[in-house]
């Protein structure tokens, strides 16, 4: 029977005697099955997997050029230098900026910032904005989440007499820029022991370098390390899984004061902030500054000691916030026009469309559509793009192979950013087909990781869950499935665009929520895929399930 949303779902089959030991060891059935399904099979390495103390921490001078960088950053200090902390526009590079710039004003370096106007400027260093800063007196910058490929840009300002230090995460290229640091753990020489760091996780290796250790860094900016490590969507392993979890408790005992403004602007409530609360609450408004506005606003937010700017910069954030989500749909209604499903890429481009929503745009057609997407927004002889995958292709080395057709690209291999000319772009677009022309697309399946007893979700069993978080990418978020379900109970949402839902089975009350849905299948008995969470209400801790898919029951799923 076919499913409303997915083609199939894919029902992972649990090693039992692996589930039995997990659960002998204390493990709750739901844990149990969750735990097997991400490869971790006993309770020794489910320990250290969830072990997620500070100390656990990496030395950040296993990273390469970390001595060179912190030596001339002193030498800065003892000579009174003025030194640039040189950002990207994005929620990773403003929270890195905020984490170099409390480091260097803890040490009294003397600094100054530059984040590039997303519209004018485009990503990255740029020549006028190097030219800028050397008649400010600079003579020293540190990038964050930037750098790594700009060749051309490092041996200018080497000429106007200024040393760079690059510290960065996104992929590089063969040769590296001639900076006197570049600081980055893909480095190809690199034997740093975790490459998954965000760019504002490489900039708080650079600040515990400079304090001596971890501690310090972590009371002064953990909720911001683990804001830009969610928004860029990095992997929840390795060190970052410490960062997130450190931040996320930060955040929820005593955030700072811009973080708790956005939240009360937001109507967040007392509840815990989780992951979610980051990427769907407060990530969405820092990035909007640079989205339709200046990440400036968003910078001052994480930097501000006065509850009064607080307030003010945070009902900035929420109209830029409710700006951007209008553009977003008006580009994404245009896009849609345009789409061509025989095609295994989508390339689409417009006059007049804000380079600033293009990334998010193309994410949510990528979601959609289940292919990669190239969203150009052009201006003038220029087209700035943003290009974002979900699997099957790695969006960088893509663009590598397309580099005579660009001006710049760079980004991750499902994240990219490129320029070109707009007389490129039919080449462009041809030859990104071209290079796709292998992948195939169609058939959406649903992974699933466990078929459960309805009795086991409770919120002894979601607490349990909850233990095993942060989820995200690398460790995403449960899902599981209960057969033989009856509806009891449906409620309009939203307009009629969403539903809440009661479900029985075999004598137990199930409350779910299906988003984005106002049908069911026509059949007495349901098969439901959901996530569980926990809602707190009024102080209330309440069970429910948020529905990812609903078939008709019997058969195979």
């Amino acid at each position: 029977m076919a499913a409303l949303t997915y083609n199939r779902w894919d029902v992972a089959r649990p090693d039992m005697a692996v589930v039995s030991r997990l659960e002998q060891a204390g493990y709750h059935p739901l844990a149990a099955r969750l735990l097997e399904r991400r490869g971790i099979h006993s309770a020794e390495a489910a320990e250290a997997f969830l072990t997620l103390k500070p100390e656990g921490l990496h030395d950040p001078f296993l990273l390469p050029d970390m001595k060179i960088a912190v030596d001339r950053l002193l030498l800065a200090s003892e000579f009174r230098e003025k030194v640039a902390v040189y950002g990207d526009y994005d929620a990773d590079g403003v929270t890195a900026t905020a984490v170099v710039i409390r480091a260097l004003q803890d040490l009294a370096i003397k600094c100054v910032h530059h984040i590039p106007d997303r519209e004018r400027d485009g990503y990255g260093l740029n020549e006028e904005a190097l030219q800028t800063l050397r008649r400010r007196g600079i003579r020293l910058i540190v990038t964050v989440d930037t750098g790594c490929t700009a060749h051309r840009e490092v041996e200018m300002a080497k000429q106007l007499g200024m040393d760079v230090i690059i510290t960065d995460h996104h992929e590089c290229h063969a040769t590296l820029p001639d900076a006197l640091a570049v600081i980055n753990p893909r480095r190809p020489d690199s034997t740093y022991p975790f490459n998954g760091l965000a760019g504002v996780g490489v900039a708080f290796k650079l600040a515990c370098a400079l304090y001596g250790g971890w501690r310090v860094p972590l009371i002064r900016c953990a909720g911001t390390v683990a804001l830009g490590t969610i928004a860029d969507l990095m992997p929840v392993t390795g060190e970052n899984r410490i960062l997130i979890t450190q931040g996320l408790k930060a955040m929820t005992a005593k955030p700072s004061l811009g973080i708790q403004a956005l939240l009360h602007e937001a109507d967040y409530g007392k509840k815990p902030v989780t992951s979610d609360t980051v990427a769907f609450i407060i990530a969405p408004r820092i990035n909007a500054a640079g989205r339709v506005g200046r990440a400036d606003t968003a910078l001052e937010l994480l930097l501000t000691d006065r509850p009064a700017r607080a307030r003010e910069l945070s009902r900035t954030l929420c109209e830029m916030n409710t700006l951007r989500q209008s553009r977003e749909n008006d580009i994404i209604e245009s896009a849609k026009n345009m789409v061509n499903l025989d095609e295994p890429a989508l390339v689409l481009s417009g006059d007049n469309w804000p380079a600033g929503v293009a990334g998010i745009v193309a994410a949510r057609l990528s979601d959609q559509f289940e292919r990669p997407v190239f969203v150009a927004c052009l201006d003038g002889d220029m087209a700035r793009g943003s290009a974002r995958a979900t699997t099957g292709i790695h969006l960088v080395e893509l663009l590598g192979k397309l580099a005579h057709l660009l001006d710049g690209y760079g980004g991750h291999g499902q994240a990219a950013g490129f320029t070109a000319p707009r007389e490129n772009m039919d080449a462009l677009k041809a030859a990104i087909l071209e290079e796709c022309a292998s992948l195939s697309f169609g058939e959406t399946v649903l992974d699933v990781d466990a078929e459960i007893d309805s009795e086991w979700v409770d919120l002894d069993g979601l607490h349990a869950l909850e233990a095993l978080a942060p989820f995200g990418p690398g460790f995403p978020q449960p899902v599981f499935t209960v057969r033989g379900v009856t509806v009891t109970s449906i409620i309009p949402l939203g307009g009629g665009r969403h539903m809440r839902l009661v479900f029985d089975h075999c004598g137990r009350r199930l409350d779910a929520v299906w988003f984005h849905k106002n049908r069911l299948p026509a059949s007495p008995l349901l098969d439901i895929a959901f996530r569980p969470e926990i809602n707190h209400f009024r102080g209330q801790e309440l069970l429910q399930l948020k529905i990812i898919d609903i078939k008709e029951s019997g058969g195979d799923v």
